[in-house]
């Protein structure tokens, strides 16, 4: 559920399961919850009155906008709707396999949303929290996160977070997955053919084929404007060994 994303005030009805509850907000803050008509009295009851409706099958949302709960079950102290939703999302993938949570994320280059702009704005980030954003701005691939300082893989845990809140999404335009695997490749020193994606023994006519391909993927262009200065940098690298790989086919070299 986005709680980072509710309306300034009103009332979040959730139904499922056969079960009913209901968040309330006020000014951005979660000042109510019950679930099936059990009022949550303190903050770490609505955590938990949260983390029951997630786990619902077949969730109904529906907000209303408007005055929001009645006096006599406000909570003393609200909670801000981000420090709930990132309280609520932590104790969700607390304990998931690190394999699942690699294969989730994948190794593209993320960027923050609106939402997750908002949801990072004042709200409580752990240390390796504030470390992913750091790094995440600075267009470094996830694939890459768990072993930059400061992130670790509680970090790379973080950004699977933000990507199931819709607070994080891979950048769209040109292939990073691809163009993290030719610099991979380039790293290793691989072969012409190898970096043009041929087997062994194919020709010039393939290579032009193949070169063409790539570029469509690959160029710096593809990436956008606001294209980090290390991708940029890393993106026409390869377009030069994709280039020059051709020619090599080309000539007849190996």
């Amino acid at each position: 559920m986005r709680l980072d994303r509710a309306a300034a005030s009103g009332t979040l009805h959730v139904d499922g399961e056969g079960r009913r509850a209901t968040l309330s907000f006020e000014s951005s803050q979660v000042v109510g919850a019950n679930v099936d008509r059990r009022v949550a009295t303190s903050p770490r009851q609505v955590l938990q009155s949260v983390l029951q409706m997630s786990a619902w099958e077949g969730l109904v949302l529906r907000f209303v906008q408007g005055p929001s709960v009645p006096a006599w079950w406000k909570l003393a102290d609200p909670i801000p709707a981000r420090t709930l939703a990132l309280q609520t999302m932590r104790a969700a993938v607390k304990g998931v396999d690190t394999a699942r949570v690699r294969s989730e994320v994948g190794d593209a280059v993320y960027h923050l949303t609106e939402a997750g702009e908002a949801l990072s704005r004042g709200a409580e980030l752990r240390p390796e929290e504030t470390s992913v954003l750091f790094w995440l701005r600075r267009g470094v691939p996830a694939e890459e996160l768990s072993a930059l300082p400061g992130c670790g893989l509680a970090g790379y845990r973080f950004l699977w977070m933000l990507k199931l809140m819709g607070a994080a999404s891979p950048k769209g335009g040109g292939s990073y997955p691809l163009l993290l695997r030719k610099r991979r490749e380039l790293r290793r020193q691989a072969s012409a053919h190898a970096l043009l994606d041929l087997p062994e023994g194919a020709g010039r006519s393939d290579a032009r084929v193949a070169l063409r391909k790539l570029v469509r993927d690959l160029h710096p262009d593809r990436f956008g404007d606001h294209v980090p200065p290390a991708l940029r940098r890393a993106s026409g690298e390869i377009m030069t060994a994709l280039v020059n790989a051709e020619a090599c086919i080309a000539s007849g070299r190996r």
